[in-house]
């Protein structure tokens, strides 16, 4: 292997961790929902979250206690 070709391959796997690396940490930190249920709290008034909330469930408790 020469130079040129250590760093190609090199670049490639550093993004590669990069990717995966955010992607776990978005993960962990459930930044990545489904748009159909929360899994962060059953009930949408008791979360952190509510009021940035863009699933319909939060939308819905919004509107219902208004």
């Amino acid at each position: 292997m020469n130079r040129k070709d250590f760093f190609k391959h090199g670049g490639r796997w550093i993004l590669l961790s990069g990717f995966g690396v955010l992607s776990a940490f978005l993960a962990y930190n459930q930044k990545i929902v489904t748009p159909e249920n929360c899994s962060v709290a059953p009930q949408c008034k008791s979360c952190g979250k509510y009021a940035q909330c863009e699933l319909p469930q939060a939308d819905k408790e919004r509107k219902d206690g208004k």
